[in-house]
């Protein structure tokens, strides 16, 4: 009877901590976020601080995970009458399965101003989206000064905008950027890459047009940099013409002479595009704030809340090793077994933390000890995985099968009493080329039979070390224990990367 009772208390948390998480994924659902952002006024359009004479002239573009969700609200803006509307024309790049997910039949959709156009199955460019990009151009390039160009992007918008620069093919620039990727290159320097090797990316949308330009923007990158996010189509390229050359001899990439040609030949950059204004309306830093929010005020959770870091990154399975120490020490100190100073620097820093949060968390962790309450750590970002195995697997799931495998090494000491579960998941509902968006493991003190998430997998005869050494988290989360530990949202309309959630709960 006691094994059934903890059982249900591991399964009513983690069945809240999987609704914290999309609390912050429902924060930046981009319908509601450009209802607040967008505005008519009469016979003007205003976004932002801005206004555009609206005159049966409106045209608009999209690309990435998020801009079906951002498209409604604006031709809601738009209309004139029942059946009249200031939009002449729309073309959308959206990700493959995302028309049947959000039934693009319906009435809310279904028009013939708008084209809704499939491709970057898992995340990686293709002729698909190609094709959509040749769509788009066209239609860029056909707009007059006195129109108006919305452009809807958000994550993912990269994949879905290829137009390798001519004579490199969309193969070609594609083998370069997976090569990068799966040496490490962290999203800056792919998107370095990227942009020099592109017709649209590094404000190459902007270049194409006199007519004026407001984008709006669903920040998925550390740091909200307008130039990164989809690779800057309506952003000026501030790098530098040799960058991309650099980056690519220091991961030894081998390029043919064709590409290096085409790299030597990027023009210095240009000054500010004057009929550009470019909007960041959502990112990471909303969504965390709306989960501390949620745990801060909602009645039926009682336990202390903190957002740690919103630029959490670095390799996959590294971070979430630091982030097992991390708890491990946090328990030492609700325990009352910390060091003179448990929290130090370069741990801090390891995990992308303030050194200024410190005193917040050595409060917020008293907080916990007196009350005996649990505590909710809060991070967002993105990592990257280097791909040296053959399994399959996503950055979120291979930190929370590292963390996994550190936790249950790092406890096996600990008198500490209660439970940390830690996951990691997608905002956009995708974890790499997988069907999950993260997922979860935990470590107990309540069940010596299942202690840990490890030796759950070891009762079922998985090693866990041997999958992640093969980046193979996909592999090992869908074979244990029927795999309960993945989360399968599918997809879900926005992206503004990665949630981790680390939570800790003394008994």
């Amino acid at each position: 009877m006691m094994q059934k009772a903890v059982a249900m208390h591991f399964h009513d948390n983690v069945s809240k901590i999987w609704k914290v998480f999309m609390t912050g994924v429902d924060s930046v659902h981009p319908k509601e976020i450009v209802k607040k952002f967008v505005k008519r006024d009469g016979e003007k359009l205003v976004i932002g601080n801005a206004e555009y004479d609206l005159k049966n002239n409106v045209y608009v573009i999209g690309f990435g995970k998020a801009v079906i969700g951002m498209v409604n609200p604006v031709e809601n803006a738009l209309k004139v009458s029942s059946n009249g509307s200031h939009l002449q024309k729309g073309i959308l790049s959206v990700p493959v399965g995302i028309k049947e997910k959000f039934d693009l039949h319906s009435s809310s959709y279904s028009n013939n101003v708008i084209e809704y156009l499939e491709g970057a199955m898992n995340n990686i460019p293709d002729e698909d989206a190609f094709t959509a990009s040749k769509r788009i151009v066209t239609l860029v390039q056909s707009l007059k000064e006195h129109d108006l160009l919305l452009v809807l992007i958000s994550g993912g918008g990269s994949a879905l905008l290829p137009y390798p620069a001519p004579p490199l093919t969309l193969c070609e620039k594609s083998a370069i950027i997976r090569s990068l990727s799966r040496c490490g290159a962290n999203i800056s320097e792919l998107n370095t890459v990227r942009k020099a090797l592109s017709v649209t990316k590094g404000g190459g949308i902007a270049q194409m047009t006199k007519a004026k330009v407001a984008s709006l923007i669903l920040s998925d990158v550390i740091g909200n940099s307008l130039d990164v996010i989809a690779s800057g189509p309506t952003v000026v390229n501030r790098d530098p013409p040799e960058a991309a050359i650099q980056i690519l001899q220091k991961y030894n990439i081998q390029i043919t002479d064709k590409i290096y040609q085409t790299l030597e030949s990027r023009t210095a950059p240009k000054k500010e595009f004057s009929h550009v204004t470019n909007n960041i309306i959502g990112s990471i830093e909303t969504a965390l704030s709306a989960i501390e929010t949620f745990l801060t005020c909602n009645g039926d959770i009682s336990s202390q809340a903190l957002i740690l870091s919103s630029s959490l990154h670095g390799e996959a399975a590294e971070v979430g090793a630091k982030m097992a120490t991390l708890a491990a020490v946090l328990t030492n100190m609700i325990q009352g077994e910390q060091k003179d100073d448990p929290l130090c620097e370069k741990m801090l820093q390891e995990l992308c933390i303030d050194i200024k949060k410190k005193s917040i968390i050595k409060n917020t962790v008293a907080k916990c000890q007196q009350q005996k309450c649990p505590v909710w750590l809060i991070f967002g970002g993105e990592t990257t995985v280097t791909v040296t195995g053959t399994g399959q697997g996503g950055r979120n799931q291979e930190m929370v099968l590292s963390f996994s495998i550190s936790i249950a090494k790092k406890m096996q000491e600990s008198s500490f009493k209660g439970e940390v579960v830690f996951m990691s998941g997608g905002t956009d509902g995708i974890d790499g080329p997988t069907d999950a968006a993260g997922a979860l493991t935990y470590w107990s003190s309540q069940n010596a039979s299942t202690q840990s998430q490890v030796l759950e997998a070891r009762n079922q005869e998985l090693i866990p070390e041997n999958f992640l050494q093969d980046n193979a988290s996909y592999d090992y989360f869908s074979q244990l224990s029927s795999g309960k530990y993945l989360f399968k949202p599918g997809h879900t309309g926005t992206n503004v990367m990665d949630i981790q959630i680390l939570f800790i709960n003394p008994t």
